[in-house]
């Protein structure tokens, strides 16, 4: 049987920076990935999470951690644009 993969050292990041339209698409998604993560471990949706042992909510927050990683790098793309403000020469999301 192949051994498991642990959380440990994260390894590097194969981040390609996107687009700016990409990279909003991509940061909404990251976003909505980790919310969803994170309502499983609090609240009412949190009697699995406890369930499920101390290794793998190491993993689930080992996942959290990667998916906030990603969306920090999303937001450094975007930010110049969101700065930029109202007339700006083009608007997130637009080809």
């Amino acid at each position: 049987m192949a051994d498991e993969i642990m959380a440990g050292v994260p390894a590097p990041s194969a981040f390609i920076p996107p687009t700016a339209p990409d990279a909003f698409d991509l940061l909404e998604n990251k976003l909505s990935q980790l919310h969803a993560l994170l309502s499983s471990c609090y609240g009412m949706g949190s009697d699995w999470f406890e369930e499920i042992g101390p290794r793998r909510r190491d993993m689930m927050m080992w996942i959290a951690s990667d998916l906030t990683r990603d969306a920090e790098d999303l937001l450094q793309e975007v930010a110049p644009q969101v700065l930029r403000g109202p007339g700006a020469s083009s608007s997130p999301g637009a080809a």
